[in-house]
């Protein structure tokens, strides 16, 4: 080789490294950026756990404390301008519709009865023959539990039944309880005389 490129061969192996060096520290810039990057996503995202955690904590206490109100609220039967005449007939029934609500896990708020509904056509065109007594419950359950303690009226109840009504709001506390105000009427054949 002559003297002149012997004397390009360092400046070209320098200008080479030189070259190797910058795209080594480019890319190793680049992913030191991607580190931090998600070093702080990762720092958000653990403080967002932690918050959310808490939070369910606390969802969870006051849905305990929900649970015990519900539990320490105490049925009120009421009538709503009943005369009591025949109520004897539907004693076997109250009791067996109030069975199986709780044996379905339903809590019962309230029950009002009416011995003579006047929006009822059975006992508007046969109140000489059957007896009617119209129940609207106030509930609380899951829809599972009110699904269940429905179909065991609907399907195996031995007395005759209408359900009215049936009117579902989710609880705001824990959407999992609803409040449902539900009506049943129930009728009987009077005795003839």
């Amino acid at each position: 080789m002559n003297k002149k490129n012997k004397q390009y061969v360092p400046i070209c192996f320098i200008a080479a490294l030189i070259i190797f060096i910058a795209i080594v520290f480019l890319m190793a810039k680049g992913k030191i950026e991607e580190y931090n990057d998600l070093n702080q996503k990762t720092i958000r995202q653990n403080t967002e756990l932690q918050n959310l955690e808490k939070r369910i904590g606390e969802i969870e206490t006051e849905n305990e404390q929900e649970e015990l109100k519900l539990k320490s609220i105490k049925p009120v039967y009421e009538s709503t301008g009943a005369s009591g005449e025949n109520l004897a007939v539907y004693g076997n029934m109250f009791e067996e519709i109030i069975k199986r609500a709780q044996s379905n896990g339903l809590l019962i708020r309230s029950i009002e009865y009416d011995m003579k509904p006047a929006d009822d056509p059975i006992y508007m065109e046969y109140s000489d023959t059957y007896n009617v007594c119209q129940l609207k419950f106030f509930l609380v359950g899951s829809y599972s539990q009110l699904q269940a303690f429905l179909n065991g009226i609907n399907n195996n109840f031995e007395y005759l039944t209408s359900i009215s009504k049936l009117n579902v709001t989710a609880f705001r506390a824990n959407t999992d309880y609803l409040l449902i105000n539900l009506g049943i009427t129930l009728y009987s054949k009077k005795q003839q005389k």
